[in-house]
């Protein structure tokens, strides 16, 4: 599966320098954009009339998968998705900025076990062994650290447990990535067959409306659409992250002073290594390469 864009610019069969991202939430006309690869989320945003929050940060990728960032400042990369901008006293920030200190001793002391974040788990009702509610156990109950047992090398993240399932606003997703992220840093790989036969009854009844959700997100406030925008934004200065992609980080293969056009090639994978190759999306002379290569015209 692959979307849109991916196809678009498998059709045209040329550098990825320019990025379409759909810029929504808190700004004065929610819309699509194209802009180079490498410039600002601030950039971006101005494109849509500028924000309308007195203290904006940004949901990047999406309400339900994405993540938090109160920089402006930061990066568009060739995998940023869009942009939801938001004030910061709005509830999905306070969701998504709470730590992982916070989502333990929360979980720990309020999770009733009640297991509605089981039964909405998509995974769960396909068949797989991953049960979010003996997830939560792990943080103070009878699972303490038997996080092998309960499933969650198979959380697809789709955070519908948290957003959607818990009636306690308890965090299942963040514990079961977390422990996932444990399991996996220790090399540890599921021990028990699973069985994708075994999908749970009552699929039908188990679906989230989108209306509802959006409700319950809070987004409902902001206009829900995302038509393109014509306009850009041609920036004087970009940075390019060597680490945009799946796979291995991108090596650089300019030095600071030389001089680029659009579409050189400026990175690219290790031999032997997966990754990808990164471009430049304006002309001008780089000026650092250091986790990132910066270009400036």
């Amino acid at each position: 599966m692959i979307n849109v864009e991916t196809a678009l610019n498998i059709a045209r069969a040329r550098p990825v320098t320019r990025k379409y991202l759909t810029i929504a939430g808190a700004v004065k006309q929610p819309g699509t954009v194209c802009v180079p690869v490498g410039c600002t989320y601030a950039q971006a945003i101005e494109l849509c009339g500028g924000a309308t929050a007195s203290d904006p940060v940004v949901l990047v990728g999406g309400a339900m998968m994405g993540t938090f960032s109160e920089r402006l400042d930061q990066p568009i990369t060739k995998t940023t998705g869009g942009l939801i901008v938001l004030d910061r006293s709005h509830p999905l920030v306070g969701r998504y900025a709470r730590d992982w200190t916070a989502i333990k001793r929360i979980g720990a002391s309020c999770c009733d076990q009640c297991g509605f974040c089981t039964f909405y788990c998509p995974r769960y009702l396909l068949g797989h062994p991953i049960e979010p509610a003996k997830a939560m156990r792990s943080l103070g109950f009878n699972l303490v650290g038997e996080g092998n047992v309960i499933g969650t090398l198979f959380c697809c993240e789709c955070n519908l447990c948290t957003m959607v399932a818990c009636p306690e606003d308890l965090d299942p997703k963040n514990v079961c990535v977390k422990n996932k992220r444990d399991l996996i840093a220790a090399g540890r790989k599921w021990e028990v067959q699973a069985d994708p036969d075994r999908a749970r009854l009552h699929l039908e009844n188990r679906r989230v409306p989108i209306a509802r959700l959006i409700r319950k997100l809070g987004l409902h406030i902001f206009r829900n659409e995302g038509p393109l925008i014509q306009k850009t934004v041609e920036p004087k200065r970009v940075v390019l992250p060597l680490k945009q992609h799946a796979g291995a980080p991108a090596q650089a293969v300019v030095r600071s002073g030389d001089s680029v056009r659009a579409g050189d090639v400026i990175a690219r994978p290790a031999r032997g290594a997966l990754g990808a190759v990164i471009h430049a999306s304006i002309s001008g002379t780089v000026t650092d390469v250091n986790g990132s290569v910066v270009i400036e015209s």
